[in-house]
């Protein structure tokens, strides 16, 4: 058996339909939304890797003129004597501690490579995936279903009671 409803307005199911296309749209928006910002991610972390490789060879060519500006400097000059070398010395230090950085730099977007695909399958994908399907199946459907019974309701609303025959007055016995 089905219950009554019991319908106090048409115009807030008017305003509860309008509400949840809104909300369909917005949704959907939203997704798309997020699927640029992933892509948006991976792209960085591309222009990451280039940017780290570039640097790793620009620090390479530094700790090698490093090194060769310490050997040169390492000769002694015209009077025997071996020059000081701390400020080349301390170039190289400077140059290869950048080549270290630059390689733990290119390490961190190696992991992220991987771990990045694997944590947007695991977090997003899924309910992502069925977020969509509800905002493109079951949602439609419910407002379809939603539309119908305002139409019906409205239709309902709209149907005049037929004028029903009152009978005529009697008159009060005894009264003429």
């Amino acid at each position: 058996m089905n219950p009554s409803a019991s319908v106090e307005s048409i115009a807030a199911l008017r305003d509860w339909h309008a509400a949840l296309c809104v909300f369909r749209t917005e949704a959907l928006e939203s997704l798309a939304s997020a699927a640029l910002e992933i892509q948006r991610a991976d792209s960085w972390l591309d222009d990451q890797a280039r940017h780290w490789q570039s640097e790793a060879r620009d620090g390479e060519e530094d700790v090698l003129r490093c090194r060769n500006e310490l050997a040169q400097r390492q000769f002694p000059d015209y009077s025997g004597r071996i020059p000081d070398c701390s400020v080349q010395e301390e170039a190289l230090w400077r140059a290869e501690a950048r080549l270290e950085y630059i390689k733990e730099q290119i390490e961190i977007v190696r992991r992220w490579y991987t771990r990045l695909p694997k944590l947007i399958n695991e977090e997003y994908d899924g309910a992502a995936r069925r977020l969509t399907n509800f905002l493109e199946g079951d949602v439609p459907r419910g407002l379809a279903l939603l539309q119908g019974r305002i139409g019906s309701l409205e239709a309902y609303v709209g149907i005049k009671p037929q004028a029903i025959p009152t009978p005529a007055a009697t008159p009060e016995k005894g009264k003429p």
